[in-house]
């Protein structure tokens, strides 16, 4: 039985785990962003973002369906095999003429940087991770 203080003692643990997990990821995380940034892709053409994000999933031990739901550069990645799904949104497309002005390497590198903290912060049979790469 947990008492309100077992509880908000496992919190901490779990928020501690989850910025360690962040932490530790820190510089790989922005040197996505700025590899992202510096290298715009427009709508349905994301194949380098796609590939980095996908790549660097599998890496961090995610298994990952590249060309997913039919679309060349989208992917899900998944980990864990728990009752609770959860999921983040990576977009990383870029708008003609001005690239990255829609902040979408940001936008990819959180939603990353959200799965690894939580990754590194739960169980793999509590939860089911799921990482969706959305292009366009």
């Amino acid at each position: 039985m947990t008492t309100p203080t077992t509880e908000g003692s496992l919190i901490s643990r779990a928020k501690a785990a989850a910025q360690a997990a962040v932490g530790d990821a820190r510089d790989e995380l922005i040197e996505i962003s700025r590899e992202i940034h510096a290298n715009p892709e427009l709508a349905m053409e994301e194949k380098r973002a796609s590939g980095l994000l996908a790549q660097r999933l599998e890496q961090r031990g995610f298994a990952v369906e590249r060309g997913a739901f039919g679309l060349d550069t989208a992917f899900r990645a998944r980990w864990g095999e728990g009752p609770v799904m959860l999921a983040y949104l990576c977009e990383y497309d870029a708008l003609p003429e001005i690239g990255h002005a829609c902040g979408h390497n940001l936008i990819a590198t959180a939603g990353l940087g959200g799965a690894l903290g939580l990754k590194g912060a739960v169980s793999p049979d509590a939860v089911t991770l799921i990482v969706l790469g959305t292009p366009a």
